[in-house]
């Protein structure tokens, strides 16, 4: 069993979620959306929340936003962001023109049949950050009743950063 599987076996069982991997490529192209130098730079992030409702990013939060906490972690929700739904977003989404559209192109698996549309990019390589990560929109979903009507997707990308770990080395 591999990484990946082993990481999904341990989240809530009434959790319904698509995984996908990201391969290089795609997480290059995921960067390349950002309409200017700083929303690529906070779309190149390893760890990523991204709520849409239809077609429109409603609520984004990145790694690098984030405070860290005692233990190596993050606190995800350290304005109460989480506390209302859709999430209130940490990344101020003035001319953000990413759309699930875009990323419907880059990840032709993402449905968006229902009204929400959640992407959460995570890593093995932050284990404990994308575990809290994806704990954060667990509960923000079932806290809200929306466990059954937002399609959530867990996108892995540990292919390309371990290549951007090679290649720093």
């Amino acid at each position: 069993m591999g990484q990946c599987e082993k990481f999904y076996r341990k989240l809530p069982k009434d959790f319904a979620f698509t995984p996908l991997v990201c391969d290089e490529e795609q997480f290059r192209q995921v960067s390349n959306l950002g309409a200017d130098s700083m929303q690529m730079k906070d779309l190149y992030q390893p760890l990523k929340i991204m709520y849409f409702h239809g077609d429109t990013l409603v609520s984004y939060h990145i790694n690098c936003y984030c405070p860290p906490t005692l233990g190596f972690n993050l606190n995800w929700n350290f304005n109460h962001q989480f506390d209302e739904f859709p999430p209130a977003t940490t990344v101020p989404l003035e001319g953000y023109t990413v759309t699930r559209a875009k990323m419907q192109s880059v990840f032709p698996e993402i449905k968006g049949d229902l009204g929400y549309t959640v992407l959460v990019f995570w890593t093995n390589m932050l284990h404990k950050i994308s575990k809290s990560e994806i704990k954060t929109v667990y509960k923000n979903l079932k806290k809200f009743g929306h466990l059954n009507d937002a399609e959530v997707y867990l996108i892995n990308n540990d292919i390309p950063l371990s290549g951007l770990v090679t290649q720093t080395e």
